[in-house]
């Protein structure tokens, strides 16, 4: 049943949603404010881009999720000929992962997520479903393999790993063929360490002096800032001058906030341009964050992520539908694997990645795709099962 009522709202999740939005947008301020004639006044545009994600986070509440599932097809055709569009435009840094619009570039890999969590959802929950016929496991894996496969193209290898998670804990739920996925699983982690310990050992560029070890040849699987940015990560004193300038100022913020930081706009590493002005307010976020309130400001956005994310999963349990309960644990997971990137990634847990931070982070496509999941996360909260 289409409408809204306050009553059966999540207050809990709205109230936390609106305060980091509130953060977001006090500290990408606070990260553009003495650059503000080369990037403009970023502050304003994310609250522009917070106030478009409000009305589209209401109109989805309004609506009964379940449309979604009767339209599910339609939703994912369009996020995947929304992947095939970006290879119409110009190459940007090398990379052709957006479409120019008047208000904020899109950037159609975040709404492919969310399609493929929609999907996915309404292809399990179809009450004829076998979860164990090998058909029901390849149709899984096409559903997300399809815009995986794109967004690798862009390349954006980052963004499309978010996809495996989702797909692995919806089909986990659901008992698709679990031996094997773990199976697979296993495989993976066991892929991605030899990956790691091959970069780590192959042989530099020809005129670049080898290091310790470097006697591998050249890995031909990722492109080379992709290798870089895993060397920085393992080697602690990789072309700190380049490669790693971002991993080792993104650290001193982090480290120099002490307990309390050092106080509002006082943020040296931001201030004085050593953490880039063009990163600060996007991927890195949590290290302005961090610098300017300190331990204590960081502890408090981790607990407002941990409320959400814990609100998120109590929407799943209480859910009246598979359909609903499927959905909403995926939107939680691709929510916690960017937190849980982006914050690991900021103070040298993980190598560096372009995974924002959730409706911290500066962008218009971000900003709005996560209200998006957010609100199908509100839609399904509102109209779930009293007890």
């Amino acid at each position: 049943m289409d409408g809204i009522e306050p009553k059966k709202l999540d207050w809990t999740m709205l109230g936390t949603i609106l305060i980091l939005v509130g953060m977001s947008v006090a500290f990408v301020y606070s990260a553009q404010f003495k650059s503000a004639e080369a990037y403009g006044d970023s502050w304003t545009d994310q609250l522009i881009f917070a106030a478009l994600g409000f009305a589209i986070y209401g109109t989805l509440v309004w609506f009964d999720y379940k449309v979604f599932a009767t339209l599910s097809w339609w939703v994912y055709a369009g996020a995947i000929g929304l992947l095939l569009m970006v290879f119409l435009f110009d190459p940007i840094n090398g990379a052709q992962r957006w479409i120019p619009l008047k208000v904020f570039t899109l950037q159609p890999s975040e709404l492919a997520k969310i399609a493929v969590a929609i999907k996915l959802g309404a292809y399990l929950s179809a009450p004829d479903r076998d979860m164990d016929e090998w058909k029901t496991f390849f149709s899984c894996a096409a559903i997300a393999g399809l815009p995986f496969f794109l967004i690798v193209l862009q390349p954006d290898l980052s963004t499309s790993l978010i996809l495996v998670p989702i797909t692995l804990s919806i089909m986990l739920y659901m008992g698709v063929k679990r031996r094997l996925l773990l199976s697979g699983l296993a495989a993976v982690v066991v892929a991605a360490v030899v990956v790691c310990v091959w970069i780590r050992f192959e042989k530099p560029p020809e005129g670049e002096p080898a290091g310790k070890g470097q006697i591998l040849p050249n890995m031909p699987l990722l492109k080379g800032y992709q290798k870089n940015r895993i060397k920085v990560f393992l080697m602690e004193e990789y072309d700190v001058a380049d490669a790693g300038w971002n991993k080792l100022q993104s650290q001193i913020a982090v480290g120099s906030g002490g307990v309390n930081g050092k106080g509002y706009l006082e943020g040296t590493q931001n201030i004085l341009g050593f953490l880039p002005a063009a990163v600060a307010k996007s991927d890195f976020i949590f290290c302005v964050i961090s610098e300017e309130t300190g331990f204590m400001g960081g502890v408090f956005i981790i607990a407002l992520y941990t409320v959400l994310l814990g609100r998120c999963m109590r929407v799943s349990l209480r859910s009246r539908d598979e359909f609903g309960r499927l959905v909403a644990l995926g939107i939680g997971v691709m929510l916690f694997c960017h937190v849980f990137v982006n914050i690991a990634m900021t103070i040298g847990v993980l190598p560096i990645t372009g995974l924002p931070l959730p409706l911290m982070s500066y962008g218009g496509s971000f900003m709005v795709s996560t209200m998006i999941a957010l609100g199908l996360v509100q839609s399904v909260y509102q109209r779930r099962r009293i007890r």
